[in-house]
């Protein structure tokens, strides 16, 4: 797990679910304002809007906390699948054939999964990408700081796109005051044939979908500079030039026909894949985990029927998410 991370806007999903786990309060940092800036310049509009933010890392922790050790293998890979008398015979790495009721498959955006289980399903490049960036507040101009601080920050760049700004819980998941981090994300358009040059990392190596903190190369990293000085509020950009080992994911839509098969399904992004503008892709995972063990808890010795229940629930959800998503995409895209 990268634990520079990203942030997230916390939901009342994700909060239910934790409580529903008896997990520990999850670290959080606060605002109480939406600030809505002019590229131009300015200290823009600002209304009141309190907002909750945390980070990967945290709700990582949190959830491996509440979760037995003795349950919890990483690098533990999975490589064949099949039913066996009823049940799912799962062969794990360095653990040899396992037996259950259900596999659940909760593997990413890019889940192999979901490429065995529906290898007709494919992404649809939304046509930009998400720069991202975290600065530790320590690190952080005393301006910058202030400037950003207690708000929730947004700005249209000048062709188009936007660019949202938060504090969120530093390393080890501390919200504290002066541990915390500057975590940015800016949309920016990139046609398709230009991914290639934008995916290379510094060792020329060619990626898919995201290169990871510290993988872009130092011109790529000196052009987005450039460009956001060109481009977005000049406290944003002076954001921008001070933050180490900006990171990229190109934004993509994936809609699945079902997720369950049998007694193996998809949960989270290993399902639908939503755009980040929704602010609901840990919400949607959270929404999918606890639908799923209502639905087996209420269904009791009927695991199949059980399934049924969750699937219909979790397509209906994912597909109003992707619809949504979408939308926002085209606000994003008539802007340009």
């Amino acid at each position: 797990m990268n634990t520079r991370g990203a942030g997230i806007v916390v939901q009342s999903e994700l909060l239910s679910l934790l409580h529903n786990s008896s997990a520990a309060p999850l670290p959080v940092t606060h605002c109480r304002v939406r600030r809505y800036l002019d590229s131009a310049g300015g200290d823009g509009q600002v209304q009141p809007a309190p907002q909750q933010f945390t980070s990967w890392e945290a709700i990582y922790a949190t959830l491996k906390a509440a979760f037995p050790a003795d349950r919890y293998h990483m690098g533990a890979a999975l490589s064949e699948v099949s039913l066996l008398d009823g049940k799912i015979a799962a062969e794990i790495e360095g653990h040899g054939q396992i037996s259950a009721d259900l596999l659940v498959c909760a593997d990413g955006a890019q889940s192999p999964s979901r490429r065995r289980l529906l290898p007709q399903v494919r992404s649809d490049y939304a046509g930009y990408v998400a720069w991202r960036g975290v600065l530790d507040e320590a690190d952080t101009p005393h301006e910058l700081k202030s400037f950003f601080d207690d708000a929730f920050t947004f700005s249209e760049a000048r062709s188009g796109g936007h660019i949202l700004v938060y504090f969120i819980p530093g390393e080890g998941a501390d919200p504290s005051p002066g541990k915390r981090r500057l975590n940015w994300v800016w949309y920016v358009a990139v046609e398709e044939n230009g991914l290639n040059t934008l995916l290379m990392d510094r060792n020329g190596e060619a990626h898919h979908a995201s290169l990871a903190q510290g993988a872009a190369p130092k011109a790529t990293i000196d052009a987005l500079i450039e460009h956001a000085r060109r481009e977005v509020h000049p406290k944003l950009a002076e954001l921008v030039a001070a933050t180490p080992d900006p990171f990229v994911q190109t934004i993509i839509d994936v809609i699945v026909p079902k997720t369950v098969f049998g007694r193996v399904c998809l949960l989270g992004d290993a399902a639908f894949v939503v755009r980040p503008h929704t602010a609901g892709a840990a919400a949607k995972a959270a929404y999918d985990a606890t639908q799923l063990a209502a639905s087996l808890k209420r269904a009791r010795t009927q695991i199949d029927a059980g399934l049924g229940a969750f699937e219909s629930a979790q397509l209906e959800y994912g597909k109003d998410m992707t619809d949504y998503g979408i939308a926002l995409g085209r606000r994003f895209a008539s802007s340009r």
